[in-house]
């Protein structure tokens, strides 16, 4: 029996995305510790690794080594920030570019824990973030890789108790949690699947400035092994700014990043018009989403004032 099977019930996955012969999985999970190695890379956006660090330095788990890449612009900063907080296990390494998935690759050789996942430089973890994630990985039956869930900045989460896992049976499961600040891997995963790939992600020499962190996951379902996601686990990253100038020529680099992804993979032509469609399905709730917010706020005013008159 797979991996995927022992988790869970899988069900089938597209028939052009299983064309080679089955894959024997290698062992993966970790035994019994769970040291974590965090492979963070900036550019120079050093004031959000700072809040990254400063969460870092805050997690109920400790047993974890930070591996921290930095771009040409800033080798004295990363190093002062480093030295900030002498009480966490920093390691530097400078990249030679802005290419995330080349940065990553750099420092891949290097991780020494039995999970290696990939924070971003703004992204803030949990207290709880790395205990929940052990927990996931000493579980019988261990999964492989867990994908966790994203919340924004200031999002109010209810309290998800650590139960069962939600097998990513699918690939539509796989592109809903892949983003790359909120994956975690066995190391005997990232031994298998090998590096990202330089050709997708941001700042890469292609114009395909994404898909990166879902290309890694598939990669690793197509060597059988088991992700899982587990929503007890979560990671928080800003929402998008709609004000942001620079937010349309980000989704069309992105939008390019996606469709070379589908291309990559050769998915049915359904799956390309859902991915092309999905944006739109999405305005309605997030209109009213907002409109319920504004409301909120001029009701709130209208009742302060009419509170006035009684004084």
């Amino acid at each position: 029996m797979d991996a995927r099977a022992e988790i869970g019930n899988f069900g089938p996955v597209f028939a052009t995305h299983n064309t080679n012969s089955p894959v024997t999985r290698p062992s993966s999970s970790p035994a019994r510790s769970c040291r974590f190695s965090l492979v963070t890379v900036t550019t120079d956006r050093l004031p959000l690794t700072e809040r990254l660090f400063r969460s870092l330095a805050a997690q109920t788990h400790r047993d974890f080594e930070i591996l921290f890449v930095h771009g040409p612009a800033c080798p004295e900063g990363a190093r002062a920030l480093a030295e900030q907080f002498p009480r966490l296990d920093i390691r530097l390494f400078a990249s030679r570019d802005h290419c995330l998935s080349r940065s990553r690759n750099l420092a891949l050789p290097h991780v020494t824990g039995d999970v290696v996942a990939f924070p971003d430089d703004d992204c803030v973890y949990e207290p709880d973030t790395l205990a929940r994630c052990a927990d996931a990985f000493l579980r019988s039956p261990r999964p492989d890789a867990v994908l966790g869930r994203t919340a924004d900045m200031d999002e109010d989460i209810i309290p998800t108790a650590a139960s069962g896992f939600i097998p990513c049976a699918s690939l539509y499961a796989l592109f809903r949690h892949s983003v790359s600040y909120a994956q975690f891997y066995a190391a005997g995963v990232v031994r298998a699947v090998g590096g990202f790939d330089e050709k997708l992600g941001v700042g890469c020499d292609t114009p395909d400035q994404s898909g990166e962190d879902t290309d890694y996951v598939f990669r690793a379902f197509e060597k059988n092994f088991a992700v899982v996601h587990a929503p007890f686990v979560v990671v928080r990253h800003p929402a998008v700014n709609p004000r942001d100038r620079a937010l349309e020529a980000k989704v069309r680099a992105y939008a390019n990043g996606r469709m070379r992804l589908l291309r990559k993979y050769r998915l049915p032509w359904w799956f390309v018009l859902a991915n092309i469609a999905y944006p739109l399905s999405r305005i309605p709730g997030e209109c009213l989403r907002a409109c319920r917010l504004v409301v909120k706020y001029r009701w709130d005013m209208f009742t302060a004032r009419l509170g006035t008159l009684q004084h």
